[in-house]
């Protein structure tokens, strides 16, 4: 599904390398969490799968080159929800999720029922049906960052890449968001990579797990495999005086 060998990036202007021979394997239907210390590389690592960061490095997803690919034909493949910020563009809820049906309208082409019927379902799953009116510069952090979500899956991908969306959401509307990515990832086999700080949450729902260490593939497997205590210490250089639990709570020792 996606395959990258030796994968190195870096900023113009700049040096140092934010990505370091990063070379993984995702199989069509993996749930991944990518996790690491700011500036490991977890945002870049996104950017460069979704071609928002073109490298010469070969990356194949779903048996294609993706530097082969045209920008349509990208987005057909892969949705990505970035960060949450202000740059959304003032319209309406239901403007704003349509957009994402955009890959799939020729030019000039005016939206179908299919796509209206695809929208209204995207709405619902992230509970934005009874603001679908409003307009972005109306809303919270917690509903923009659905807004986002709602078109990735309004966009219909194989693949959906996700910058950190839980970063403004209550731990209400994280676990909400989770379950929506955990059926659609069970009921379709979309493929989810997802950047997350909560360990909790990583535990309780990612199947792999890809730890980024200063831009470098540090751990990289089956949750049951690779999740565990000593590498999230090591991963995040934790000091003594922090223990981490089996289910990636971390919590100050009290011997300290």
């Amino acid at each position: 599904m996606i395959t990258t060998e030796n994968l190195s990036y870096k900023y113009k202007n700049e040096k140092k390398e934010i990505l370091k021979n990063v070379s993984v394997h995702f199989e069509k239907g993996d749930f991944c969490a990518i996790i690491g210390p700011n500036g490991s590389g977890k945002t870049t690592l996104l950017k460069v799968l979704a071609r928002i960061l073109p490298t010469n490095h070969n990356i194949i997803i779903n048996n294609k080159n993706l530097d082969k690919l045209k920008t349509r034909d990208i987005a057909k493949n892969i949705a990505y929800v970035p960060q949450y910020n202000d740059s959304l563009f003032n319209f309406s809820v239901f403007d704003t999720v349509m957009m994402g049906r955009n890959p799939h309208q020729n030019r000039w082409e005016t939206f179908s029922s299919k796509d209206k019927e695809i929208v209204m379902e995207a709405l619902e799953m992230t509970h934005l049906v009874n603001i679908q009116n409003k307009f972005t510069d109306q809303l919270s952090g917690g509903e923009r960052q659905r807004v986002l979500i709602a078109r990735a899956i309004a966009q219909n991908t194989p693949i959906f890449l996700l910058d950190e969306p839980l970063s403004n959401l209550d731990i209400t509307h994280q676990f909400e968001i989770m379950d929506i990515l955990s059926q659609l990832n069970e009921n379709q086999k979309i493929t989810i990579l997802i950047v997350v700080h909560n360990l909790s949450i990583i535990n309780q729902y990612a199947k792999k797990i890809l730890m980024l260490k200063n831009g470098k593939v540090f751990r990289y497997g089956e949750l049951k495999n690779v999740f565990n205590p000593e590498n999230i210490k090591n991963l995040f250089d934790l000091p003594e005086r922090l223990s981490v639990d089996m289910s990636g709570n971390i919590t100050k020792n009290s011997n300290f």
